[in-house]
């Protein structure tokens, strides 16, 4: 699949950025700065899916870690990048496809993620009705 629009260098620049500032971060780096990050970028990860970019989780969760100083684990990162997915529904079939392959990447590495995202994505669908 495509990548639309030119999204995987704006969302690159976007993960740099952020990385550049923990890095930077004149305070303490504790886990839950980071877990922060991660929310804030909850609009770009579902922009990635939507415009086709199947990113490389563990490399993200990676940088991230080592702009956090490695005091939170590449681990911990990669499941809170999956944590602030949107259910599958809500996407397209294209975005869906993309998705797999993102989590297919932790559930190689680390096992555990589709496990957590179904608990995640029920427990969301009951908060719904």
């Amino acid at each position: 699949m495509a990548v639309k629009d030119q999204y995987d260098e704006i969302f690159k620049v976007e993960i740099e950025g952020w990385c550049y500032g923990l890095s930077n971060y004149p305070g303490e780096i504790f886990p839950g700065l980071i877990h922060r990050v991660i929310k804030e970028l909850s609009p770009s990860f579902r922009e990635a899916l939507e415009h086709g970019v199947a990113f490389n989780i563990l490399e993200i969760s990676q940088k991230f870690s080592k702009a956090a100083k490695y005091l939170v684990h590449e681990k911990e990162i990669a499941f809170s990048i999956l944590s602030q997915f949107p259910h599958p529904a809500s996407l397209t079939e294209d975005a869906q496809f993309v998705m797999a392959q993102i989590i297919d990447q932790v559930e190689q590495t680390y096992g555990g993620a589709l496990e957590r995202l179904h608990k995640k994505w029920g427990w969301e669908k009951r908060q719904a009705a």
